[in-house]
């Protein structure tokens, strides 16, 4: 304490150089910790488009059975007060079975091309816009009205 308290020295502010190879292995390692991110990224894609092909397919095959369900709900019930047995209500019944399994085959085939449909729709769309980017005098006879 005779001589004084020395205070400690100014830190230096001054920034440290880092070697030329220190960086190239920064850069690598930054560069494979993206890649890494990028196909973790890409295999959580490719994950989610199956699984959202699976609900598509699922939802597709259980469409139809819903509509025969509903229909079959919406049938109205049979009436106890005439209880008489005939073939020809058999017959019926046999009938309305064909229709309905006709029905839900059609459904079927209308699910399975809506993809198409949509790829049509798409190129319709984008042909659409197409034209209306192109500078062509169209006949006010073809033109909307805008309400």
């Amino acid at each position: 304490m005779a001589g004084g308290s020395h205070a400690p020295a100014p830190p230096n502010h001054r920034k440290r150089k880092v070697p030329a190879g220190a960086a190239e292995d920064e850069a690598d390692a930054e560069a494979q910790e993206l890649r890494r991110e990028v196909e973790e990224l890409e295999e959580g894609l490719a994950d989610l488009d199956h699984r959202v092909f699976e609900h598509l397919r699922g939802t597709a095959t259980r469409l139809p059975d819903a509509v025969v369900a509903r229909l079959a709900a919406l049938r109205p019930p049979a009436r106890p007060e005439f209880p008489t047995v005939s073939t020809s209500s058999a017959e019926e019944d046999q009938e309305q079975l064909e229709k309905l399994n006709i029905l839900k085959s059609k459904i079927e085939a209308n699910i399975a091309d809506l993809p198409k449909v949509l790829e049509k729709m798409n190129e319709c769309v984008t042909r659409y816009e197409k034209s209306e980017n192109l500078s062509v005098d169209i006949h006010p006879v073809f033109r909307r009205k805008c309400l």
